[in-house]
């Protein structure tokens, strides 16, 4: 064989090889998203569990501030905690799922109950005036932003719930979940 086709087949092989280690880095790249979103889920997920582990293991105060009934100011501390997180566990879900699609829900399922339970019950509402707030997601607060289209989204889908009576029989169990 001639120095020109060794040549040739070198480079050849030399291509070969590249286009082998750039599919080997793709599905390196690829594992890897897939680890980082299973362990974002798997944030959400304990996050979740914490906040309805508050929710029960204080569910007198929490029960009575979503029915909007009267609370001594450290009872109201305990439930704009409870709110608190809540809502910014709810908003961060919605944010992520929008810009990575990460997680187990439509976008619109997080906006949905928010209004929903504002509709529902007149503490939850309450406590959403008194969070209105919007600054502490820590999140910018442009025309295009998360933030605004999460505010939008969730006063959109109120606007359509209150043309309905709340129902009084529903489980008041439910203030906050999903």
């Amino acid at each position: 064989m001639n120095s020109e086709k060794l040549h040739d087949w070198l480079q050849v092989v030399g291509m070969a090889a590249i286009v082998v280690s750039l599919i080997f880095v793709g599905l390196q790249l690829r594992q890897s998203e897939d680890a980082a979103r299973a362990d974002m889920s798997q944030g959400s997920v304990v996050i979740a569990v914490e906040i309805s582990a508050l929710m029960a293991e204080h569910s007198d105060v929490w029960l009575r501030a979503c029915a909007g009934d009267e609370l001594s100011e450290s009872e109201w501390s305990i439930a704009n905690n409870i709110y608190s997180r809540w809502v910014q566990h709810n908003f961060v879900s919605f944010a992520r799922h929008n810009s990575v699609e990460i997680g187990f829900v439509k976008p619109s399922d997080f906006t949905d109950v928010f209004a929903a339970n504002i509709h529902r019950y007149p503490g939850f509402r309450q406590m959403t005036s008194s969070y209105n707030d919007w600054s502490d997601f820590g999140v910018r607060n442009d025309d295009n932003s998360i933030k605004r289209r999460y505010g939008e989204k969730i006063f959109e889908r109120l606007s359509e719930l209150e043309k309905e009576e709340p129902d009084p029989k529903s489980d008041i169990t439910w203030c906050g979940s999903r």
